[in-house]
């Protein structure tokens, strides 16, 4: 069966308008835009309602402007201003045809200014909205729209991306997950910055992949992974000309509206004055025209032609789609895939009919092809993506930067260069600047930012608005210097300073710091430095994210993160994983991905083997360039590095025993199992300290391996609540609306989990019709066994077995349930019991492992028998029928996670270890 999605993407985008003064030429693009294309496409979205629609990318500079209430009472005027000029066009109307025109536009005017102030004048509210409902995903994209290829450091990309993703939070309440890079200009570089500040995908044109390297095996019908690990989605080149051709587009259809014959040309001056500005002749918005075609008359719009012609184009832009998934539909695996990325403001500005094409084409083809957004392409198929290198591109002219810098606008670039290093050598200089330094440290990074806006160089290209363009590029640039001169001349004032901040009041915090260089805050900070406990740490870890086999990995990487906060550099060497970066920067950890020497072993134990001696001659390598003052191992699975490269470099090493063969297994039992048991021993006994995470494991690792009680150290395990927080109206799978008390668990499907116990316990719950129903998310090898225990026992409506779930989903059945369970036969620790506390939910765990330790029956939580159904049904009873019990165990459950297993603590415990480690490790020299 051929198979395919369609993906529409939209970026609004306009220059940072917002003056100060009132009545400026410029406020018009703004307004042009929220009545022609930003408040249309909200009517044609909230009628289509269709879940994952398309996506839309919102500037920083759109998103100030649209929330600004000095632009949203001016633009009120505005509107209100259009309805006196269509009461007089009414009253002087000539034919019918032009007073049912008339009568279209007064209409229309009407809705736009009610759904404007149903909003409460901000249009954001009404997107937002959407986006939290999953109609649409939003992203945004640079600061300023700077055009980032061009941009000279790092430092400023990353100020670019910063400023967005901060501005998106603040306007969205979460951070985005995509980013849409200005003009769709790529370079090798940006990606990384993008990633490491937690960026997953962008966009590029779709010669970027046809000419990467190696050529993706599915060319441009699916994205791919730049090295660094960022997702690129191509333009799908034959979809969009339907609409951007200039000649074969749909918008040049004779029956559409013209856009260059507005009203303000054709009425006398006397008439039309008050409409427009001041002396100059603007357009109105009202245009009586419809494009006819090659010819100067043009005869007057008649909207109902143009109506069937939006049926009608988006009709063959459905058909469009069909064809290209009958041609390419075949390819697997990713399924095929089409992208058309535009500017929003195409539709409804420039092509007036554009939104409702937009709500035409989500109408007729939801019954006909699967429309599907970039977030929930990737969740489905990130795993299916190839990895090649993308040179330098763009989506404009010939496919590169030709628009962006030539005769017209190159002198722009000098300055803009120059500003960078300016920024970089004020901030080294004022690296503790007082309150009012920071203010004029800020406020020229805003300078740069409205500086080196890509709108300037666009304009000075097309030869539109150049004076308008230069004077804002030299406002900003000679302001820029005035607030570096008074710097250095020490002649800062604070009332100086308010003035600027007020003209342009663009991004209410930046973050001037991150012109600070780490090479300066080495040299400024060195004695600091030296006297610090500042620690490098070579931590190694078979998994860490995204794999993600058991709890290891999500440790693993919660306490690299809580290292590198406390001040420490942390390098995590871990397994390769397709489609990831073989190095990154996450979040400020150094993650290096390795392939073991056997990377398609058949049995596991070997590729675990080759696993370590890659890892041993990598780390060799690295320690050339990266002296390391401590290793931390998690496990036997990299028991053999950690046990070579603590000889081979001469340094301490620290164990994390996470989980013994011995307990999973209840003993050892066979060869394999006694091969693990010898690993761990070898592991705990090589350690200079061993740290492990409850009580009930010290003495497990005492019983086995006869260790000496100084030599171990008991620090739990730890939970990020803001990683459990549900997204905003997720509809996560098989949610219902019903009142049944549910009880969510996740965890691995596996027989130490316990979950036949739940099984057991939902039949006797059914013999006493209870309302009351498990849902359990994980996988696992017993995931089909016990889904047909469930189907042979007719226990459907009471266990319900998900399979794997995103992270999204487990949250959002934290969210919802009523209470959680942890029924394991054994466990080491149990981080998915802090989870269940971190959520806010009365947690029921077994009596068994470190679960015992973190929950305190009837303080915090409540235990039952491990492998009792009658005890894990007596205390899932009395959850149910004593509510306000239930409340108060989640609060006191909660009020633990966040001052007995936060990350904090726990770091702060291991810098003890660590200490421990490093203090033996000299007294050994002495």
């Amino acid at each position: 069966m051929k198979e395919g999605y369609y993906s529409l993407v939209l970026h609004a985008h306009l220059p940072y308008v917002r003056h100060k003064e009132e009545g400026r030429l410029e406020e018009r693009w703004l307004f042009e835009a929220m009545t022609e294309s930003y408040i249309p496409l909200l009517w044609e979205l909230d009628d289509v309602n269709i879940s994952e629609a398309l996506t839309i990318s919102f500037s920083p500079p759109v998103m100030e402007m649209l929330s600004d209430p000095v632009i949203q009472e001016r633009y009120l005027d505005y509107i209100i201003k259009t309805e006196e000029l269509l009461q007089k066009e009414e009253e002087n109307a000539v034919s019918q045809k032009e007073l049912d025109l008339v009568s279209f536009y007064m209409e229309r005017y009407q809705k736009i200014k009610k759904k404007f102030l149903d909003l409460n004048k901000n249009i954001l509210i009404g997107y937002r909205e959407l986006f939290e409902k999953r109609i649409i995903r939003c992203i945004t994209s640079s600061a300023t729209h700077a055009f980032l290829p061009y941009v000279k450091t790092k430092a400023a990309i990353r100020s670019q991306v910063v400023e967005a993703i901060r501005c998106f939070e603040q306007h969205f309440g979460s951070k985005p997950k995509g980013f849409w890079l200005p003009e769709c200009a790529f370079a090798p570089g940006i990606d990384r910055i993008l990633v490491e500040e937690g960026i997953v995908y962008s966009f590029v044109d779709e010669h970027a992949l046809k000419n990467a390297d190696p050529t993706p095996s599915k060319g441009s019908g699916s994205p791919i992974y730049s090295p660094h690990g960022l997702i690129l989605f191509p333009r799908h080149t034959d979809l969009s000309s339907k609409v951007w051709s200039s000649t074969l587009g749909y918008p040049g259809d004779v029956d559409y509206r013209e856009f260059y014959r507005d009203i303000a040309y054709e009425r006398d001056w006397e008439y039309i004055k008050p409409y427009v500005h001041e002396e100059v002749r603007i357009d109105t918005g009202i245009k009586h025209k419809r494009i006819t075609g090659q010819v100067e008359d043009k005869d007057i719009y008649v909207r109902e032609w143009a109506e069937g012609k939006i049926h009608a184009h988006a009709d063959n832009f459905v058909y469009s789609i069909e064809e290209q998934i009958n041609e390419h539909g075949d390819q697997c695996f990713p399924p095929y895939l089409m992208v058309t990325p535009f500017d929003a403001e195409l539709f409804g500005h420039w092509w007036f009919e554009g939104p409702e094409w937009i709500g035409q084409v989500l109408k007729k083809g939801q019954n006909r092809i699967q429309f599907i957004t970039p977030e929930a392409y990737i969740d489905r198929h990130y795993q299916d993506l190839d990895t090649a290198h993308v040179s330098f591109s763009t989506w404009g002219r010939e496919g590169y930067g030709h628009v962006w810098v030539n005769e017209t606008n190159q002198h722009l670039y000098r300055h803009h260069h120059r500003m960078e290093t300016d920024l970089a050598a004020i901030a080294a200089f004022y690296s503790k600047p007082t309150n009012l330094e920071k203010r004029y440290l800020k406020q020229m990074v805003r300078e740069w930012m409205l500086a080196v806006s890509s709108d300037w160089a666009f304009i000075m290209d097309g030869q539109s608005a150049v004076q308008y363009a230069d004077e804002r590029f030299s406002l900003h640039l000679s302001r820029f210097d005035a607030i570096k001169g008074k710097l250095l001349n020490e002649t800062i004032q604070d009332d100086w300073i308010t003035s600027v901040e007020e003209s342009f009041p663009f991004l209410q915090d930046v973050d001037e710091r991150i012109f600070y260089s780490p090479h300066d805050a080495y040299v400024q900070s060195k004695e600091e430095v030296d006297t610090e406990k500042k620690r490098s740490i070579l931590m190694l870890s078979w998994e860490f994210p995204p794999m993600m086999v058991g709890g290891l990995s999500r440790h693993v990487y919660d306490l690299s993160r809580a290292m590198v906060t406390a001040g420490h550099d942390v390098h995590v060497v871990t397994s390769y994983v397709a489609g990831y970066p073989d190095y990154e920067i996450n979040q400020g950890v150094h993650v290096h991905r390795i392939k073991g020497l056997q990377p398609e072993a058949e049995q596991f134990f070997d590729w675990v083997g080759s696993l370590n001696v890659a890892m041993i001659r990598y780390v060799k390598n690295l320690a050339r360039k990266q002296q390391f003052d401590i290793i931390h191992a998690h496990d036997w699975l990299v028991g053999v590095a950690a046990k070579g490269l603590k000889q081979s470099l001469q340094i301490p090493l620290l164990a994390t025993i996470h989980a013994t063969e011995h307990g999973r297994n209840n003993g050892i039992h066979s060869e394999l199992q006694y091969e693990i048991n010898q690993k761990e021993w070898e592991l705990s006994y090589e350690a200079d300290r061993v740290i492990v995470c409850s009580d009930y494991m010290k003495e497990e690792i005492q019983s086995i391996f006869s260790l000496p009680d100084e030599k171990l150290s008991v620090i739990p395990n730890g939970v990020d609540p803001d990683l459990l927080q549900p997204y905003t109206s997720i509809t996560a799978t098989n949610i219902t609306a019903n009142d049944t008390f549910t009880v969510f668990s996740v965890g691995r499907i596996v027989r130490e989990k316990g979950y036949q116990t739940v099984i057991n316990a939902a039949a006797m719950l059914k013999e006493r019709n209870v309302n009351i129903r498990f849902v359990i998310a994980g996988k696992g090898p017993m995931l089909d066994e016990f889904r047909h225990q469930v189907y042979e026992r007719q226990l459907e409506s009471y266990v319900t077995f998900l399979g794997f779930v995103s992270d999204e989903e487990r949250n959002e059945w934290f969210n919802r349930c009523d209470a959680t369970i942890f029924p394991s036969l054994y466990e080491p620790f149990g981080i998915v019991a802090l989870e269940g506390l971190a959520a806010g939910k009365a947690t029921m765990v077994s009596d068994t492992g470190g679960l015992a330790g973190i929950i305190r029956h009837n303080e915090n939580g409540v235990k039952f028998y491990p492998g009792d159904e009658q005890s894990l049904v007596t205390q899932v009873l009395y959850l149910y029928n004593h509510p306000i019990v239930r409340e108060s165990l989640a609060t006191q459950g909660l009020q633990d996670v966040k001052t007995r297993f936060d990350w904090e603590t726990i770091a702060n415990q291991t810098e003890k270890e660590i200490d421990h480690c490093l203090e033996g490790e000299l007294e050994l020299t002495i």
